[in-house]
């Protein structure tokens, strides 16, 4: 092979690595992958320096109060299934007063730019703005294009406060049942006792 001919498989060869890594960049969170034990998710967020809270109990949140989301401090939730499999991760603002619902707009804006990084391209473009935010949860931008996983932006009106969230979650592990096994299990053929 030449020279060029091998110069041209060590970029496309290089150009593959990238693309994998990039899917693979998906289906995890800060480098914690979804399927994680809770057991990993706990040591890992350790090891970032934070100190998570809800350790004990199945199905409960591990949560860290305190995340830096770029240049957002937000609060993170780690979301496990029945089989105590990290599937999801929630992502809060803090709340903020009516006369500063911009800036719940404007994290809305950051938080959705972040999650295009990761996840490309959103569905559809931004739903709402300052003038039209109804009590609850308004939709900001959702991401349907990726191939295991929902995720959207949205700001939340309760009480007269606002604050962002953000939503991932794995489609596949959410619907796993307690007790799921990867293979099919053969019948037993002779007694266990």
């Amino acid at each position: 092979m030449s020279k060029f001919g091998n110069i041209v498989l060590l970029l496309v060869l290089a150009l593959s690595m990238e693309v994998l890594a990039q899917r693979n960049n998906e289906l995890e969170f800060a480098g914690i992958p979804f399927g994680a034990s809770r057991e990993t998710v706990i040591e890992e967020v350790m090891k970032m320096g934070y100190e998570p809270y809800g350790q004990m109990g199945k199905g409960e949140r591990v949560v860290l109060p305190m995340f830096r989301f770029g240049e957002l401090p937000v609060q993170v939730s780690f979301i496990f299934n029945a089989n105590d499999k990290f599937y999801a991760f929630e992502i809060r603002t803090g709340k903020v007063e009516d006369s500063r619902k911009f800036k719940a707009i404007e994290a809305a804006e950051y938080m959705s730019e972040q999650f295009t990084l990761k996840y490309g391209k959103p569905s559809q473009d931004p739903t709402v703005n300052e003038m039209n935010l109804v009590e609850g949860r308004n939709n900001y931008q959702e991401w349907y294009g990726v191939k295991l996983l929902n995720a959207f932006t949205a700001v939340i009106k309760k009480g007269g406060k606002y604050f962002v969230l953000g939503y991932v979650e794995h489609r596949t592990l959410m619907k796993e049942a307690a007790g799921q096994k990867k293979g099919k299990e053969k019948a037993a053929t002779q007694p266990v006792f």
